[in-house]
């Protein structure tokens, strides 16, 4: 019994042991150097790892990325001998190289599928402490994809068509390219470059141009993506062609032209009317007069072998010579009596007047004659010897006539028709109706409309190409617009971009842009002048148009430019057409194009069924391309009339020089530059050409959104600026 007490009293050794502090801390570390191990091993393979994976993955983005990004908007990922993929190695290589970290056995590979590019890499990284726990290597894997998402876009492009666009974009001279493009004009390049920019785009092949005129090695493949994407466009000039693109009750029915007004004889003068003569009423004999006979007629020969009026018969007989003929002697007389026709003898009064004489009292006669007829044959002979004949002639001769005259008389109403005669022109400002450019029936626009402005105040047919004239605005009563476009004044309805028209207002609506209206006052010996005058005639020998004719539609001189675009998806025909389309002339109102091309693409403006998209998400972007310098005269014919007679925009005492006109557009360009950009619109800007004036390229910059201005000196640089800006417009987006 004690034997187990003690023994059970004996401590065992680990107790001893935790009693005994003697040299027991090697013992702890001994225990202790296993987990230490683990712990502080594992934290350095697994900073390796983590290092490793986080660069394998962004290796992988990147080539990813790339790979998409050569691809572009196709699903040809195998097209220029595998390109983009081997892109996609290549810059996934920059960026793990192989053995990085201390990693082995490297794989990488991508792939492509319905436009969407996937990487998968692997390494196997060693363990350095890990090996102590029997973990040799890690192996690494990660996944990347990339795909090309263009969101829903809408691009306006805003293009100077100007006359000096015609002209050599290395700005040397353009005489004698007023009429033809020059071989190196800037609207070509600009043709090119913004074909080139729908390309890099839409990834459409454009016809009209090479890979070689965009920079290209081959021409883009064709695009496979749904996302919407539209064009749209404003040319301009001193104006733009947007009339027929806006619903008929935008346009007003009347508009006042600086033209002429014929004047009419008044209905107060009686030689304003044109006398209708209606139904003769039954003629009445008034008298019979006798006239005076002739004397008896001369014998006159008839044709032989005929039958007497009487009914006697008659004929020729012939014997030989020494015979003898006998012809029926004697004269035959036949009565007979003629009605003469019914010869009109005058009216009474002779010139009846407006508005005494009702009626004229109209005379006619006819003269009836009654004479004998008579008749005779006498013997004629032929020939001689044996080959005489004799014969026996017929003849007639009038004997005894008489002659009377019947003379009558019959009333005739007179019906009054007012019809004015011509006297004058009045030279002034004219206000005309044009509502026959409305077609009511169809809902459509016409091209002509017929104004009273011919010779002699006759009609004549005028044709509309679609420019217009901008509703009311605000007058600048200084020398010094800079200060009066920002804010944009309230009345200054043809700044706003939103409002649409109220056809009650006539403030509120357009006018058409007619320049065959005008005649403007400019009387020779004396010059300009905004008094009215007239003619004495039609004749206009007295006062001459501004250089002839130069206002007129059918001219060149009115330089209205291709009418503008609506948004629409376009095909790359369609889009090369369009600018083939474009034609140049006229100076260079930079406003108007901005004006305009913010009111087609304003989401809540006057198209807002185009361009609101309130269940898609829209990038809206404006590319604005100029060659020069703001560039006005006050002779022009703009969106606020002819200058120096309208006088619009000015204080209206004095004509507006063309200085003053200059800088009103620059300031009202700033002002609409801010509207755009304060609406989401990303506003590129691009000045192309030389020559640009260094203040008008800080003002252009200024206009752009921030990084959004580019300057072009020729064509290559053209298109190589629209192919950034296209390029930017197409955002890339990694997915996982």
């Amino acid at each position: 019994m004690s034997a187990l007490t003690d023994a059970a009293k004996r401590p065992g050794f680990l107790a001893r042991l935790r009693k005994d502090e003697s040299g027991n801390v090697i013992a702890i570390m001994a225990a202790a150097i296993f987990p230490a191990i683990g712990i502080i091993g594992g934290g350095v393979d697994m900073s390796r790892i983590y290092l490793t994976r986080t660069s394998l993955q962004a290796a992988c983005d990147a080539g990813a990325l790339m790979g998409r990004r050569t691809m572009g908007n196709s699903s040809v990922w195998a097209a220029n001998d595998g390109r983009a993929n081997m892109r996609a190695e290549q810059l996934f290589d920059t960026n793990f190289a192989n053995g990085a970290y201390g990693s082995e056995d490297l794989t990488r590979s991508f792939s492509e599928n319905g436009g969407t590019v996937t990487g998968d890499a692997s390494v196997k990284v060693p363990m350095a402490m890990m090996s102590v726990f029997g973990i040799e290597e890690k192996e690494i894997s990660v996944t990347c994809t990339a795909e090309m998402r263009i969101p829903a876009s809408d691009i306006m492009f805003v293009l100077d068509t100007t006359g000096s666009m015609n002209c050599p974009e290395d700005g040397s001279s353009c005489s004698g390219y007023n009429s033809t493009e020059a071989p190196n004009a800037k609207i070509k390049g600009l043709r090119r470059a913004a074909s080139c920019f729908y390309e890099a785009l839409a990834k459409q092949n454009v016809p009209t141009v090479s890979p070689e005129d965009c920079d290209e090695d081959a021409d883009p493949i064709g695009a496979t993506s749904d996302t919407r994407l539209r064009f749209g466009f404003v040319p301009y000039a001193v104006n733009v062609n947007v009339g027929k693109l806006l619903p008929l009750n935008f346009i007003a029915n009347q508009w006042t032209y600086q033209s002429r007004e014929a004047t009419w004889e008044t209905a107060s003068s009686p030689t304003a009317y044109d006398p209708s003569y209606g139904q003769e009423g039954p003629l009445t004999q008034t008298n019979t007069v006798p006239q005076s006979a002739p004397g008896d007629g001369n014998w006159t020969n008839l044709t032989t072998n005929l039958n007497h009026p009487n009914g006697q018969q008659y004929s020729y007989f012939y014997q030989r010579a020494n015979s003898s003929a006998t012809c029926i002697s004697g004269i035959q007389s036949v009565p007979g009596t003629t009605t003469g026709g019914l010869v009109a003898n005058g009216q009474s009064p002779t010139t009846p007047t407006y508005p005494g004489d009702n009626s004229v009292t109209k005379y006619y006669y006819r003269t009836n004659t009654g004479q004998n007829i008579e008749y005779r044959y006498v013997e004629t002979q032929s020939g001689g010897g044996k080959n005489r004949r004799y014969n026996c002639q017929l003849q007639v001769r009038t004997a005894g006539q008489t002659a009377t005259r019947v003379n009558y008389s019959t009333s005739t109403p007179i019906t009054w028709t007012f019809n004015p005669s011509f006297l004058h022109w009045t030279y002034k400002p004219t206000t005309f109706n044009i509502s026959g450019l409305k077609d009511e029936t169809n809902n459509s626009w016409n091209s002509t409309v017929t104004l009273p402005i011919g010779n002699n105040g006759t009609n004549r047919t005028i044709t509309w190409n679609g420019c217009i004239e901008e509703r009311q605005t605000s007058r600048v009563t200084d020398a010094d617009p800079s200060d009066n476009w920002d804010p944009i004044p309230a009345e200054a309805l043809d700044m706003d971009i939103e409002q649409a028209p109220d056809p009650s207002n006539p403030a509120t609506l357009w006018g058409p842009m007619i320049g065959a209206a005008l005649y403007t006052r400019n009387i020779e010996n004396v010059g300009f002048t905004t008094n009215s005058f007239r003619t004495s005639s039609d004749s206009t020998s007295a006062w001459h148009s501004w250089n002839g004719n130069n206002y007129d539609a059918n001219t060149v001189g009115e330089n209205c430019p291709t009418q503008a675009r609506l948004y629409a998806e376009m095909g790359a025909t369609e889009f090369s057409d369009y600018m083939t389309s474009l034609r140049t002339g006229g100076n260079t109102y930079h406003d108007s194009g901005l004006l305009w091309g913010a009111r087609l693409m304003a989401p809540n403006g006057i198209f807002s069924a185009i361009t609101s998209d309130a269940d898609t998400f829209v990038e809206r972007h404006m590319v604005f391309m100029t060659d020069g310098d703001t560039v006005a005269g006050n002779t022009n014919y703009s969106l606020h009339g002819v200058h120096w007679w309208d006088r619009r925009q000015n204080d209206g005492v004095s004509a507006p020089s063309s200085t003053f006109i200059e800088a009103n557009i620059d300031a009202r360009t700033q002002a609409l530059c801010k509207w755009v950009k304060n609406e989401n619109i990303t506003l590129w800007v691009v000045a192309f050409g030389a020559g640009i004036g260094d203040e008008t390229k800080a003002n252009l910059e200024s206009c752009a959104t921030e990084g959004r201005y580019f300057e072009a000196d020729d064509t290559a640089g053209l298109v190589s600026k629209f192919k950034t800006i296209a390029n930017q417009i197409s955002a890339l987006r990694l997915t996982q």
